[in-house]
């Protein structure tokens, strides 16, 4: 299967007029082996080859251990790095908060339209880390909005809504907790602002 240096191509391909196709993972070709300094003698290659090949478990751990600990270290760096601007604001049901209205970015004239649309009022949070947010008249908006889309409203006191309030029965909203599901809201659509604000306004009446 190894090209030969007088003949251009493998025996394989000779034979078969075909290249030979290796039962190895592309993926972690790359990584089995380091990366040559210099060129390699056909007996190096070859030795290279049935190391690839052989998909030993300690090399695989190893590879596993060494990728895991460099994004971990890669996040801690970044974190490190955007201390600044990074917030966890963990909202707590009841709390008011403000969403970024972020269906305004590609347009032409953004400066004259709201930035955020608010306040609304946290319901909950669901388990993939998004809230489930009502009107402050207790609609509830039919999808989850991601966390990085909302910041706090600095209001004077806290509101506390009633289990009654909102529009949606106790067995949709728990419903809502239970998924992993993430806003849709950065399509890039075009609306107005009436429009946008109805839209994300709607409650789930199905």
């Amino acid at each position: 299967m190894t090209v030969r240096k007088r003949m251009g191509c493998s025996p394989y391909f000779t034979t078969t007029s075909t290249h030979p196709l290796l039962p190895a993972n592309i993926v972690e070709a790359t990584y089995l082996q380091p990366p040559p300094n210099l060129l390699l003698s056909t007996t190096d290659l070859i030795a290279c080859r049935a190391i690839d090949l052989q998909h030993r478990q300690e090399d695989l751990d190893h590879l596993h251990s060494q990728v895991l600990s460099a994004c971990c270290l890669a996040a801690i760096c970044f974190e490190t790095e955007h201390a600044a601007t990074i917030h966890n604001y963990n909202f707590k049901a009841g709390d008011l908060i403000l969403m970024r209205n972020t269906r305004i970015k590609v347009t032409h004239n953004k400066k004259m339209k709201p930035c955020y649309l608010g306040p609304l009022v946290v319901i909950s949070r669901n388990h993939g880390g998004t809230y489930i947010v009502c009107e402050l008249d207790g609609s509830v908006l039919h999808h989850p909005i991601a966390a990085f889309h909302l910041i706090p409203y600095l209001a004077r006191e806290h509101i506390t809504m009633p289990s009654n309030a909102f529009d949606i029965d106790t067995s949709c909203l728990r419903e809502l907790e239970q998924t992993k599901l993430v806003d849709d809201d950065d399509t890039g659509k075009v609306t107005s602002k009436e429009e946008n604000y109805l839209l994300l306004s709607l409650s789930d009446f199905s």
